[in-house]
């Protein structure tokens, strides 16, 4: 299990009971809208939520539980579920936002934080969460599109998924890949003939207005990615974005001085920490030979149980679907100058997405993680967009 696959799975439903003993449909968890005087609860409860892996990972959100979902759209909301004593046992977090959709602009919801506390899983608790995220998202619009990402390999979500009451039928539309890039060897840039394809800076103020223009005009074509229709929108997602400032956008000119793409590299620590829960004897023995060598290749250390992961997380992928070249470009000049400060890079494409053609050279190295990316709606008609084969966009950082 990759620190990436661990940092999802935390994210993902509880296991649910066996076939001979289905979990019960209706049980008293009063479930209500979480305020800023859970925080305390909310974060307890990620962090009692740890995935057994190798290396276990644990996301912690502290200091502020709601960073994160601030962050998925125009609206949100978390709901908490709690047992008779009023200790919140079960949250759920939701979020309307403006998405491009077969090529328009349109309104969709997203369903995501689905955590039950282990001493309360098989008891209804998920069920009572899911009525009520299907009750909010009706109110916004029967029809309205709902977005749920699943990480592959989590047995308990998919029999979730299909055998639940509580949830309409979901449609799978694509899936993105998360490749977790270890940043241990210092790469070489490839070049077409003495020079590169491209100059890569870091972004400034002077290249807001370009970066906006060119998202619109490469990400309508990947359904569900975030429409950002002006300056002031891009400008005010990263102000509230902890840890992420403008200057953490590489971009890519062409000797024209064009901009031909970018992506954000996102220390998300000031919002949520991967800590190292425990080491299996596979995950001591990689933590001894990268340790091993760490040092003399001037890479970073891998902690040790009860220590944070240092790692940046790709956001805002931005490149027309002919630039894969210049995302490989982008990626190793940068993973040579977060050398030394962070262990691994996160990135995530559909595989459908030419652009993933770009992270060919890094595939001996990286290991995936694949998530499913599922649609409904409410009263259940939405069943996909209309261009199936279009690839997703879907901003895995903020899982």
């Amino acid at each position: 299990m990759t620190p990436v696959a661990a940092a999802n799975r935390s994210q993902s439903p509880p296991s649910q009971p066996s076939a001979t003993k289905p979990e019960p449909l209706v049980r008293i968890w009063p479930t209500r809208v979480a305020t800023a005087s859970d925080n305390q609860a909310l974060m307890e409860l990620a962090a009692a939520c740890p995935m057994q892996a190798p290396i276990s990972i644990c996301v912690h959100r502290a200091p502020d539980f709601f960073a994160l979902n601030r962050l998925e759209g125009v609206r949100w909301s978390v709901a908490a579920a709690e047992n008779g004593a009023g200790r919140i046992v079960g949250c759920i977090a939701l979020a309307v936002r403006h998405a491009w959709l077969d090529g328009e602009a349109a309104e969709i919801a997203y369903v995501s934080d689905l955590k039950v506390h282990p001493a309360y899983r098989g008891q209804g608790v998920a069920n009572a969460l899911s009525l009520w995220a299907r009750e909010w998202c009706r109110r916004v619009r029967p029809d309205i599109p709902v977005v749920i990402a699943v990480l592959g390999g989590n047995k308990p979500m998919e029999r979730r998924i299909q055998t639940s009451r509580c949830m309409p039928p979901l449609t799978t539309v694509g899936t993105v890949r998360v490749h977790t890039i270890p940043l241990l060897f210092r790469r070489r840039l490839r070049t077409n003939g003495t020079r590169p394809a491209a100059r890569v800076a870091r972004a400034s103020r002077e290249d807001l207005e370009e970066m906006v223009d060119l998202w619109g005009k490469a990400m309508r074509s990947r359904q569900l990615s975030t429409v950002i229709g002006s300056v002031e929108h891009m400008d005010s997602w990263i102000e509230r974005a902890s840890g992420l400032e403008l200057s953490d956008y590489w971009i890519a000119r062409d000797g024209s001085g064009r901009l031909l793409g970018y992506l954000a590299l996102w220390d998300q620590r000031p919002l949520k920490q991967l800590h190292v829960e425990a080491l299996t004897l596979r995950g001591a023995a990689i933590r001894g030979t990268v340790n091993a060598v760490a040092p003399i290749l001037g890479a970073a250390r891998l902690p040790g149980s009860g220590h944070q992961l240092a790692c940046a997380a790709a956001v805002h992928v931005c490149l027309p679907p002919d630039r894969a070249k210049i995302l490989g470009q982008i990626l190793t000049i940068a993973c040579n100058e977060l050398r030394g400060r962070y262990s691994f890079l996160t990135i995530g494409l559909d595989p459908r997405d030419t652009l993933a053609a770009g992270l060919r050279r890094f595939r001996h190295a990286s290991l995936p993680t694949d998530v499913r990316v599922l649609v409904t709606s409410p009263d259940g008609r939405f069943t996909g967009p209309a261009h199936p084969t279009w690839p997703v966009h879907f901003e895995t950082a903020l899982v």
